[in-house]
């Protein structure tokens, strides 16, 4: 994957977002962007509906993140995908899902006018762009 800014990427190498509150505050508009980094209120309410992370599995996320890809395989998938991207994603950058719907052969990229965390700040927008993707023939 294009990784995001080296900055947003130095603030993953700690869970501490999924534990301070206060951290996530500060933070959010640079990790996630989007609704995120606009609305401390919504922040809030994800940080109550979140639950902590383990550190091995922590690490071992971060480290599959940094080293493994999919690209050889995507041109095999033969199934109609919706790929789906915050276009103010600030951790996975749009360009991956331009890459990914790019090398599968059936893909249909949609941008959500948000950040990461779109389908949490604009839930019935997600809903309708994947009804309409699986209700085309």
């Amino acid at each position: 994957m294009v990784p995001g800014s080296l900055s947003t990427m130095l603030k993953l190498v700690t869970p501490r977002r999924y534990y301070d509150r206060d951290y996530l505050r500060r933070n959010a508009a640079k990790i996630y962007g989007g609704a995120f980094g606009r609305d401390l209120g919504l922040v809030d309410q994800h940080f109550q509906g979140m639950t902590g992370t383990g550190g091995l599995g922590y690490a071992l996320q971060l480290l599959a993140m940094s080293g493994w890809t999919s690209l050889p395989w995507l041109p095999l998938i033969r199934q109609p995908t919706l790929v789906l991207m915050g276009s103010d994603d600030q951790l996975v950058r749009p360009i991956n899902g331009r890459i990914l719907a790019s090398l599968i052969p059936r893909a249909h990229l949609e941008m959500i006018e948000d950040g990461h965390m779109f389908i949490v700040s604009r839930p019935q927008e997600t809903a309708a762009v994947i009804e309409a993707f699986l209700s085309r023939p």
